[in-house]
């Protein structure tokens, strides 16, 4: 007899309700649910790149597996989330996110996320996919000691 269980968690899940705060942001192209976006200077949302870091993509039940172009990101800007692990890349608990071009995270993807930590350890879901609950605006962060580019962070202008 087989025994069904719940998946614990998928990409851009938020992970907890508690306090957060969620945005909204026109996508510039394809974004998957669950990375890191950052943002030009007309508040075009992308997935990973070198703008204005913005937030966490958070799953929607309006599209299958992505946002497509122009479509309004839920984006995560304070809060707890599920983000997708790039390949190849280990996460550390409770040590400081970066994030490569894609969005996806690990300890030594690229670029700094200010204020950000992995609050677990990373997670296979049952479709293959490695995932992390991530803490953003998280007030024990620390800076990343291995580097990475440090962008300065912001959320629509504030």
């Amino acid at each position: 007899m087989a025994i069904y269980q719940m998946q614990r968690a998928f990409a851009g899940l938020k992970a907890d309700a508690g306090f957060d705060r969620v945005e909204s942001y026109p996508a510039g192209g394809d974004v998957p649910f669950g990375v890191v976006l950052t943002a030009d200077n007309d508040d075009i949302a992308s997935a990973g790149g070198s703008g204005r870091i913005i937030g966490v993509s958070l799953h929607t039940h309006t599209r299958p597996n992505a946002y497509k172009q122009y479509d309004c990101i839920s984006t995560l800007t304070r809060g707890w989330a599920w983000a997708k692990v790039a390949e190849g890349q280990n996460v550390t608990k409770g040590g400081p996110i970066q994030f490569n071009d894609a969005g996806e995270v690990g300890d030594s993807a690229g670029t700094a996320y200010p204020n950000a930590l992995f609050k677990g350890d990373a997670y296979t879901t049952p479709d293959g996919d490695v995932i992390v609950e991530v803490e953003l605006h998280a007030p024990t962060a620390t800076p990343s000691a291995s580097g990475g580019t440090d962008t300065q962070t912001g959320s629509n202008g504030e």
